[in-house]
């Protein structure tokens, strides 16, 4: 009995995090003000989802060279501990190693941080030698590890999940980050404090996307 309804929880409690993960990003972006999360709340549609949850880890550089350090060592030493285990799903592990490789190459020819794969590596090389009790620890609760990983990042990261733009309007020149873009008008969020703000298009001069450096 508890066999045949432990999918339902899993996808119920998968539901729970995915909200909450939303809710915590929109908060820490909103720098813990109600106004302006509600505010960003309603920039959001559903086909957003994919692009909030992959920006977020992209957005701070500093966040996703830890995580990329931490996290592709883990997935390879449970994908390998756990290859031969037919209650696991080996194809979506492979699948997640896969992007992790692709993105911390991608990573490290952009930012130069030559010692996000050499930890990665230290790591990888630290994890065979551990012992048995971690290694239970780390393949039993592993997808839980990941999901308490991507909260905690969901509320500490403020920086958003689009890029920032220098925008040019009629009374002067600001950082911003676009959230929304409507005919007529731009929400926007104010680099320097995060304050909300509507743009009329037709105020708006140039727009330059800035690069993280």
């Amino acid at each position: 009995m508890s066999n045949e309804h432990a999918p339902t929880h899993a996808g119920s409690a998968l539901t729970v995090a995915a909200v909450l993960f939303v809710l915590l990003r929109l908060l820490a972006v909103a720098h813990y003000d109600w106004h302006v999360a509600f505010a960003l709340l309603h920039t959001l549609e559903l086909d957003d989802a994919p692009g909030l949850f992959l920006g977020t880890f992209m957005a701070d550089s500093r966040i996703s060279s830890a995580l990329l350090m931490i996290l592709t060592p883990l997935t390879l030493f449970f994908y390998f501990n756990t290859r031969n285990d037919p209650g696991r799903a080996r194809a979506g592990t492979l699948l997640a190693l896969v992007v992790l490789l692709a993105m911390i190459v991608s990573h490290t020819l952009t930012y130069h941080r030559w010692w996000v794969p050499v930890g990665a590596i230290g790591l990888g090389a630290v994890l065979l030698f551990v012992k048995r009790a971690p290694v239970r620890f780390v393949l039993r609760w592993f997808t839980w590890l990941i999901a308490g990983a991507a909260l905690v990042v969901a509320a500490v990261v403020a920086t958003p999940w689009v890029p920032l733009e220098r925008i040019e309007i009629s009374d002067g020149t600001g950082e911003y980050y676009v959230m929304e873009t409507s005919p007529g008008f731009l929400k926007v969020l104010d680099a320097r404090d995060h304050e909300f703000r509507i743009l009329r298009a037709e105020d708006v001069r140039s727009r330059t996307e800035l690069a993280d450096h």
